[in-house]
């Protein structure tokens, strides 16, 4: 019994120690919710949190993605809708033309074009200045 007793008071102490210096720090430190150096610390807390983002994304809109490797020449030239979930989209890889049919879970080939792309108006610029010579 006097072992129990005595386990008791040994564990117990702590947990009184630390409840009496949270009572004593408790009646002389108490602050106002709402002070006015509450609200500054929380404004300027926020100012710089606020700035951290701001920081971050000009950083990462002035430098961008990181460079990949396998980088392939590939436009999309255009799309046309075909239906509410069907679209024929061209696009241009490596100066082949690709038309392809889109719709949910699978894209198919419907016609390649192995012919350079030419663009109308340079043509017919290109025609008007050796009419012209």
């Amino acid at each position: 019994m006097i072992r129990h007793s005595f386990l008791f008071l040994f564990f117990s102490m702590p947990v009184r120690l630390i409840a009496d210096t949270a009572e004593k720090t408790s009646r002389f430190n108490t602050v106002e919710t709402f002070s006015v150096m509450n609200m500054l610390n929380m404004i300027m807390g926020l100012v710089v949190v606020i700035a951290l983002i701001l920081g971050l994304a000009w950083i990462l809109r002035k430098y961008g993605r990181l460079p990949a490797n396998n980088q392939v020449d590939m436009k999309v030239l255009g799309g046309l809708s075909l239906g509410t979930r069907e679209r024929a989209v061209l696009v241009q890889v490596e100066g082949r033309r690709l038309l392809l049919g889109v719709a949910p879970g699978r894209v198919e080939t419907l016609h390649v074009m192995d012919e350079p792309l030419e663009n109308s108006f340079d043509s017919k610029l290109g025609q008007a200045i050796e009419d012209q010579k």
